[in-house]
């Protein structure tokens, strides 16, 4: 299995230990990554917003550079998902909008077609690698309850991110994560509210203190349940997570302590990869009182 691998924006900069982890794990699962010249995808908010032509062009560009490989994309973050199959659904069905985008791309030596494919870390371990693999994988048993979070992009709008899967009625719940943690050993607890965003595109563009409220909700309902660690796919979310309980607990005098893991690193630990090499070190929520356990 061969892959394109879009690191995206965030995880190289504030988090390399993701993406080391992400690395490690695949070539346990036998995934091969293949690096292009990526740029920002760029991300579902803001200039999408503001210069939508310039977005669609940027992330045309990306998708452009997997087309010419013939290699499909694995993306490990939620925006970065979004964007590139909404442009990639733009691209392929609207053909003024791919005229137009063809042409800003044609003095670079590009052009896109809009047929690559693009999948998530969760759909590739999921339905391209196979449950069956990661079970025969895992060599260490984790018991840890822990609260998954998708996060709002990773399947919003359902239309873009999952068109394939809707039911009559339009409805579309996630289950990747859940199935995949299950695989390894570890226990996914269900909680209230679980679909609930975390807040993260709040507390970046507008309000923090709200944000931190919506994610103290979270917090406090995955609480409830005994969750011991909370799963998520997506470095935004991530952040939002390990920094709200800080923020929370010095403010408000919380006492949440749930350390945040990115999937790839869960992975990582029942597969039994050296805890150095999957990143905790950077986490502001410590793991090592988990680990200890």
């Amino acid at each position: 299995m061969r892959y394109a691998f879009f690191v995206g924006c965030v995880m190289p900069v504030k988090y390399p230990g993701f993406e080391s982890a992400t690395r490690v794990v695949a070539e346990a699962l036998g995934i091969e990554l293949v690096d292009l010249p990526f740029s920002c995808c760029s991300a579902p908010t803001l200039l999408k917003l503001v210069q939508y032509e310039s977005w669609l062009a940027l992330a045309a560009r990306n998708l452009a550079l997997a087309e010419k490989e013939d290699l499909p994309i694995l993306t490990v973050c939620n925006g970065c998902t979004n964007t590139l199959r909404e442009a990639r659904q733009v691209l392929k069905n609207d053909t003024g909008q791919r005229k137009k985008v063809n042409q800003v791309l044609e003095p670079y030596g590009k052009e896109v077609a809009g047929e690559v494919r693009v999948n998530h870390i969760l759909d590739v371990l999921r339905d391209d690698v196979g449950l069956d693999k990661i079970r025969e994988r895992t060599e260490k048993e984790l018991p840890f309850r822990i609260g998954c979070h998708y996060g709002c992009h990773f399947f919003r709008p359902p239309r873009i991110m999952y068109p394939d899967r809707l039911s009559a009625s339009q409805h579309f719940l996630p289950t990747q994560m859940d199935e995949i943690l299950g695989a390894a050993g570890l226990t996914p607890v269900q909680y209230n509210r679980r679909l609930l965003c975390c807040g993260s595109g709040l507390g970046t563009k507008v309000d923090l203190d709200s944000a931190n409220q919506i994610t103290k909700e979270k917090l406090s309902h995955m609480a409830d349940k005994d969750v011991e660690a909370i799963c998520v796919g997506c470095p935004s979310c991530f952040e939002q997570f390990d920094r709200a309980q800080v923020l929370l607990n010095r403010k408000e005098d919380c006492d949440f302590a749930m350390p945040v893991l990115y999937i790839s690193q869960l992975l990582g630990l029942a597969f039994g990869v050296p805890e150095e090499k999957l990143g905790f070190d950077l986490h502001r929520t410590k793991v090592t009182p988990l680990l200890k356990g």
